[in-house]
This record gives structure tokens, sequence and C-alpha cells, in this order.
């Protein structure tokens, strides 16, 4: 193998690796956006329920405490919506990461096909012109016992 062909083959399992790795990372992105999303579904269940029970009594500390804590979970709400909008911009990223690490393997199996086509090509041009070389000196020796 020369020496190009063990770069060659070094940077593909490089470029493997990296793409692998770069697609491990766009998975994890994707579950922590998903495992945010359905927080965020939790929370705005949980203010709904709370929102549409009635209120106990009509004592203004508790219905003062009750506000507090509509006024709470709906900043728990923007808050984990932000959450989700961070945790987005994370995928895109891991996803472009991912998409670079793909072409860049790509680019590596095809430098690959074609030196193993170049390859081929010269050990066809080899062949070719031995069994050239052997057909003329044939001829030749046919020749020489006939003369």
């Amino acid at each position: 193998m020369s020496l190009s062909k063990a770069r060659l083959n070094l940077l593909s399992r490089i470029a493997e690796r990296n793409e692998e790795e770069a697609l491990s990372a766009l998975r994890a992105a994707e579950t922590r956006l998903a495992e945010a999303v359905a927080l965020h579904g939790e929370l705005g269940r949980y203010l709904n329920d709370y929102e549409a029970r009635p209120s106990a009594s009509p004592n203004p500390m508790l219905l003062e405490n009750q506000r507090q804590f509509i006024a709470k979970l709906d900043e728990a709400l923007r808050s984990q919506a932000a959450a989700i909008e961070a945790a987005k911009g994370r995928v895109a990223q891991a996803r472009e990461a991912w998409m670079s690490t793909r072409r860049e393997l790509r680019i590596s199996l095809l430098l690959q096909e074609q030196g193993a086509a170049e390859d081929r090509r010269i050990d066809d041009r080899r062949s070719q012109r031995e069994t050239d070389e052997f057909a003329i000196n044939r001829h030749f020796a046919a020749g020489a016992r006939y003369s």
C-alpha cells in the first residue's frame, strides 16, 4: 500500500469517526429539544389545570397566593419557551456540523474510489503491456524459426 493510500485510508477513518460523533451530538441535541418541548407541554397543562380549578375560598390571602403561583407558572413557561428556542439553535448547529462531516466523509471516500480506479487502470495497462510484449516476443520467435 502506497503512502498516499495509507493517508487516504487514515483520512477516511478519521472522517467516519468525526461523522459518527457529529451524528451522535445531533441526536443528543434533538433529544434535549424533545425533553424541553415535553416539559413546556407539562407546564402548560399544569397551568391550565390550575387556572381551571375553582377557588376553595374567597380568602384574599389565598387568592393572592394563587395569583402569585399562576404568575410563577407563566414565568416558568416563558423560560421554558426560551430554553426550547436555545435547544432549536443547538440542534441547527449540530445538524450543520453533521452535514459538514458527511461532506468530508463523502469526499474522502470519493478520493479513495478515484485512487482505486487509477490503480486498476495502471494494473490494466501493465497487464496489457505484458500481454503485448509476450505476443511480440512470440511473433518474433516464431518468425526467427521460419527464417
